[in-house]
């Protein structure tokens, strides 16, 4: 399971912090935080394709740390800037066909509801009252809700993300290269 998230490297900057607790929780067979961290950590790397899309539309000369940081926080003071208008900027520019779909929907169907608790919206199914006890009960075993969550696709989640950043991560290392070279 570790093998997906080595793919990405420790030369990932920001993102070794976030594979690092990916590969723990794999590890220790945590596929829920597992798949919450890549969701959050896929939201970041679409973030900062976003923010390398806009600077090099600016044609700002500037220093690129001083950009990527007004830039940043331009996005983050846009209220309407949520995930799907990143991908609708990045559509054109920077994602090949197909991938602005696949995004949106993994962030609908595994982002918002591990971000917001919607555990029902990743189980399938209501919890009943047996369900619920089998969840406290014996905590060595596999409770419902993990078994679930493993015949959801946990590790194809994190699978997915590994495979969106290291797709296009040499396109986001390409534009800050050229504006430093």
């Amino acid at each position: 399971m570790i093998k997906f998230v080595h793919k990405l490297g420790h030369k990932s900057g920001l993102y070794k912090f976030y594979i690092a607790e990916i590969q723990g929780c794999l590890s220790g067979g945590l596929l829920l935080a597992a798949a919450a961290l890549s969701a959050a950590l896929l939201e970041l790397f679409v973030r900062d394709l976003a923010v390398a899309r806009r600077i090099v539309l600016s044609g700002d000369t500037g220093s690129v740390e001083r950009l990527r940081g007004r830039v940043e926080r331009e996005l983050e003071e846009d209220r309407q800037m949520g995930f799907a208008k990143m991908l609708d900027e990045l559509r054109v520019t920077v994602l090949e066909p197909g991938d602005k779909d696949e995004l949106r929907n993994f962030y609908d169907q595994t982002r918002v509801p591990l971000a917001h608790g919607l555990v029902r919206r990743l189980t399938g199914s209501p919890f009943g009252a047996n369900e619920i006890d089998d969840l406290f009960s014996d905590l060595a075993r596999r409770s419902v809700l993990e078994n679930r969550i493993i015949e959801d696709g946990a590790i194809q989640d994190v699978q997915f993300v590994v495979g969106i950043m290291k797709k296009y991560q040499p396109w986001l290392l390409r534009r800050y290269n050229e504006r430093e070279g």
